[in-house]
């Protein structure tokens, strides 16, 4: 986004110099340049034009056959991503953790939503839960990798990341605590520090339409495998990443480099164009429109449908037409 204003400034000489020491100057002084992504992503969120499909004839059908979306981590509530389409989902809250459930269950009250008690990992096994002082850094893998003071922010300070408790909790592949009931994962989220390659290859058959999977570059947990497992195993199961991190937008030589670098962050998965990848998208292929227009990937999935020369379905023509006479 940062990038393509700044190509639409740069026939006016000065002004494109402006804009670029404006953006500088800003990122300096904010450090970490938080806020600057923040406008960014907001910005991208609002001319998405991803509700859209709630206005068709389909949503209101799918009301009686929500998307079912997966939220493996579930501490602080949905993603604002889904906000406004509460109506066409079915959450499945995964929380080990016994006081945070019960935080989840008053969170997610307006919506329709289970509960998976147990931790989700490869194995069905007993397996300790380090709770940090920070609660939301918490993982089955201790906080010990061999790069985690890439994560001590501008203080170099790690004491979020110090083990408060240690508790035995159970843990059990995705692919056997999913409810008898639920028989597809469409929207898979995973935020779980650290335990994405084992949850990934957990899943069996379920083949989720997006997989937005918080991952890093690095080792932060001991013995996590990183973002080029993750990439790896999803790839021969058909999957290509549409989103790489956070949008970056410090300069490279700013004496603070850990604002520089993409080390940790959400990834978005969805199905490619190999014969695996299709497969997945003609499962249902307006369920697979629906949540990659809610993350705002219209563009992207028209495109899809043309290059796999997939006939559009009723939700894809009613969305266009919604577009054409907006």
């Amino acid at each position: 986004m940062l990038k393509r204003l700044l190509n639409v400034v740069k026939g006016f000489g000065l002004l494109t110099n402006f804009v670029e020491f404006i953006v500088r100057f800003s990122t300096r002084q904010w450090r970490n340049s938080r806020e600057i992504r923040n406008l960014i992503e907001k910005i991208d969120s609002e001319t998405s034009n991803n509700k859209f499909i709630l206005q068709t004839q389909w949503a209101t059908e799918l009301k009686g056959d929500p998307l079912i979306y997966v939220d493996i981590g579930s501490r602080g509530g949905p993603q604002k991503i889904t906000e406004g389409f509460s109506k066409i989902i079915h959450f499945v809250i995964c929380e080990a953790d016994k006081d945070e459930i019960k935080n989840l269950e008053s969170t997610f009250a307006g919506c329709r939503f289970s509960v998976i008690s147990n931790a989700i990992s490869d194995s069905d096994a007993t397996r300790t839960l380090y709770l940090t002082a920070s609660r939301g850094a918490s993982s089955l893998l201790k906080p010990t990798g061999n790069a985690i003071g890439l994560f001590g922010g501008n203080e170099r300070n790690l004491d979020r990341f110090k083990i408060e408790q240690e508790i035995q909790i159970k843990t059990m592949p995705l692919s056997v605590s999913m409810s008898p009931e639920i028989k597809t994962i469409d929207i898979l989220k995973i935020d779980v520090q650290g335990l994405e390659f084992e949850i990934l290859s957990s899943m069996g058959e379920f083949r989720p339409f997006l997989i937005c999977a918080e991952c890093s570059t690095v080792e932060m947990y001991s013995g996590q495998k990183t973002l080029f497992s993750v990439g790896l195993l999803l790839e021969k199961l058909g999957y290509m990443p549409l989103k790489m991190m956070e949008i970056t937008v410090m300069p490279k030589t700013h004496a603070n480099f850990q604002s520089c670098i993409q080390i940790h962050g959400d990834v978005i998965f969805v199905p490619d164009n190999s014969e695996n990848g299709r497969a997945i998208i003609q499962r249902d292929v307006e369920k697979w429109f629906a949540s990659l227009c809610m993350h705002g990937y219209m563009d992207f999935a028209l495109w899809q449908l043309e290059d796999l020369k997939i006939p559009k379905p009723p939700l894809v023509t009613q969305t266009e037409e919604l577009l054409k006479n907006s």
